[in-house]
């Protein structure tokens, strides 16, 4: 009897013990932990899964990824302010507008820790280079893509490819293209281009004729079909012959049918940079996976997937045969020396700023 109840005793004990070992946080369970994104759509949802994948055979964590996709560039500020992403995507130049670019008083976002990115150095020199998302000698954006603010053209309507932002302006394609609205100073580049201004003048409303941008910047929104906010529609791309376009409608429209390509506007034309920043509020293992979505997106299999998926440009020059010649070609694959012929972005004063925002609302008036 004695030794019966000992047996039960101890198989009672061992029990308890190894229950209570299961329900210990970090004993014998995988870790939880969340990543929230705030990203451009199509720049983090296809590419969870992989994710969480390295995240687990790495870490043994398993974690959450939460995207939220915005269509306002304003909305990566709002994101950070309001402490609800560990990670954003904006242009490259949005953390030294004004509001953003006050670190003593609002530090919304935080350095990396290039040690934990690896790939960056496969990064070609002018976006690597690039001393935008630098701050105090220290980086903390990661460009991710590049693409235009472009002129796209439907080649079953348009013939010849057009050479000139000045088709836009054509009479003959009135109605019958669609244009940006939430980033008006896309609309004024382009206008000023048109109308003969270089990339020095572009950027600074004190070297462009307001009157003239003006009359012609009416001119473009009153004519257009439709104006899209965040990426044009490529649903609507089979009623068109032109439309302006990041590149990734242009891609979709493809997809489904279409016969569209970028042209080469003689003028030349801008392009943006999209960055990874981490926010301020992202604090050890949050940090850590934020530098490992960062790195991650900048391997070579996702850099290829940012040509296919997106229809823009990857930052590094490694993808190998994961892209082939014509892909390369058109999309400027390890072409340093092209990205110097565009005018990239740049952190513009306020002054400028508010006078491109007033003029396109100025310009939306004469639509009907």
């Amino acid at each position: 009897m004695k030794k019966a109840f000992w047996r039960v005793a101890l198989f009672g004990i061992l029990g308890l013990v190894a229950t209570g070992l299961a329900l210990t946080p970090g004993c014998g369970k995988t870790k939880k932990e969340t990543l929230r994104i705030t990203c451009w759509e199509g720049y983090a949802e296809p590419y969870v899964a992989d994710f969480q994948k390295l995240i687990k055979d790495k870490y043994q964590i398993d974690v959450e990824v939460k995207i939220s996709n915005p269509t306002d560039q304003d909305e990566f500020f709002l994101a950070v302010k309001d402490k609800k992403a560990d990670l954003i995507s904006p242009p490259i130049e949005l953390p030294k507008t004004p509001r953003f670019y006050s670190y003593a008083e609002t530090p919304y976002l935080q350095p990396v820790d290039i040690n934990n990115i690896p790939n960056l150095k496969n990064m070609m020199p002018t976006f690597l280079n690039d001393r935008t998302p630098f701050f105090n000698d220290q980086r903390y954006g990661v460009p991710y893509n590049c693409g235009p603010y472009g002129l796209a053209y439907n080649t079953e309507r348009v013939t010849p490819a057009p050479d000139s932002w000045n088709i836009l302006w054509d009479p003959a394609y009135a109605g019958k293209y669609t244009i940006n609205n939430n980033f008006p100073k896309v609309n004024v580049w382009i206008t000023a281009l048109a109308l003969g201004y270089g990339y020095e003048d572009i950027f600074d409303i004190e070297r462009l004729d307001r009157a003239k941008i003006q009359e012609k910047l009416n001119l473009l929104a009153q004519n257009a079909k439709s104006l899209w906010d965040g990426s044009a529609n490529p649903d609507e791309f089979s009623e068109l012959s032109l439309a302006t376009d990041w590149g990734f409608a242009t891609a979709q429209a493809n997809n489904k049918g279409g016969k569209w390509l970028l042209a080469s506007p003689k003028e030349g034309g801008t392009a943006w940079i999209d960055c990874w920043y981490i926010s301020a509020e992202a604090k050890g293992m949050t940090k850590t996976l934020a530098e490992e979505w960062i790195n991650f997106m900048l391997d070579p299999v996702r850099q290829a997937d940012v040509v296919k998926s997106q229809g823009v440009s990857p930052v590094i020059s490694n993808v190998g045969d994961l892209l082939n010649a014509s892909e390369k070609a058109m999309f400027h694959v390890g072409d340093d020396d092209y990205f110097k012929t565009v005018a990239l972005w740049r952190v513009m004063s306020e002054e400028t700023e508010k006078a491109f925002n007033d003029m396109w609302e100025e310009a939306k008036k004469t639509r009907k």
